[in-house]
């Protein structure tokens, strides 16, 4: 079996195009055994994994004391973990784009017009999504970083009953070259911070820095550059 292949096409401001992937070989991904989920304090995935892989991953971990994060990967993979409660209640931490957030939401891909409504109405809407999805993930304490391209990133907070929100503006220009690895550092960078043992709040500060340094990697998705500091 060949290793993952992901190829992407950019277009003239380095935005995503067009991309093919093949990920069958993470079909034979194998869960963290506990022993090794009883050491960790953290378990990061992505929707590349089969579905009742990530289910049964994210309970594991859980019945382990390990907090799970969950990077979407695309909309329809975030549309399918969306209509999996057991999955969403494992979660306490989620990193969705605008577009993957409302289909981990409500379960099913939103229409180009109802995501130019959700962007333009001083995010009313992506509040409202942000809450949807908070209340079906980890019941005591669960965080969302919405990252929302120029618009910067939305820390959704929920603490028992109350949510909270704070915007992270971003940088001011950004000479982008490559946006394909930007959720990636911001994720990596966010969690680095937090074993650091930084807030949410620094973290996503920290992880935004990172991915400003991605973005203007022209031929590579993450920079070599990145460091702790």
């Amino acid at each position: 079996m060949s290793t993952s292949t992901y190829l992407a096409v950019m277009n003239s401001v380095g935005d995503l195009h067009t991309a093919i992937a093949d990920m069958s070989a993470l079909s034979r991904i194998p869960i963290p055994p506990p022993e090794i989920l009883r050491e960790a304090d953290i378990l990061v995935m992505d929707a590349n994994a089969p579905v009742d892989t990530l289910v049964e991953a994210a309970h594991s971990a859980v019945h382990s004391g390990v907090k799970v994060f969950f990077e979407p990967t695309s909309v329809p993979k975030a549309a399918q973990l969306g209509r999996r409660k057991d999955f969403l209640s494992y979660l306490s931490y989620g990193f969705p784009n605008v577009d993957e957030l409302m289909a981990m939401a409500d379960g099913w891909i939103d229409t180009p017009e109802d995501l130019s409504e959700a962007l333009h109405d001083n995010m009313k809407t992506i509040k409202y999504a942000a809450e949807e999805l908070l209340e079906q993930m980890q019941p005591d304490k669960a965080h969302l970083v919405i990252t929302m391209g120029k618009e910067g990133v939305l820390l959704a907070s929920k603490l028992g009953s109350d949510v909270t929100y704070e915007h992270i503006e971003a940088a001011g220009r950004v000479d982008v070259q490559n946006s394909t690895g930007a959720g990636d550092t911001l994720c990596g960078a966010f969690v680095h911070a937090l074993l650091e043992g930084e807030d949410e709040t620094k973290a996503v500060r920290i992880g935004m820095e990172a991915a400003v340094k991605s973005l203007g990697c022209a031929d590579r998705a993450i920079s070599p550059d990145l460091r702790k500091e």
